[in-house]
């Protein structure tokens, strides 16, 4: 079985990029962001499908083309969702 514990190369950015043939999968990838207030983030998907989960704070979304507005419920991992 491969190695599922993968580390961070980082603490800030881009901490995580496992794609399909790192990981050993045929379809899935994985990036993971930690972000300070006001930064952003754009990446191509081209023909991927991609969802987005936020773990926690508010963040302005604009994606194929349409703005979403902002988004996020609770401001910590611990704060209870309503």
């Amino acid at each position: 079985m491969a190695d599922l514990l993968k580390r961070p190369f980082g603490t800030h950015g881009k901490v995580h990029d496992i794609t399909p043939a790192s990981a050993g999968w045929r379809y899935v990838g994985f990036s993971l962001y930690r972000l300070r207030a006001g930064e952003t983030v754009s990446e191509a998907t081209g023909e991927n499908e991609v969802i987005l989960v936020m773990v926690e704070g508010k963040a302005i979304f604009d994606a194929a083309g349409q703005d979403w507005g902002e988004l996020g419920d609770r401001m910590t991992v611990f704060e209870k969702t309503p």
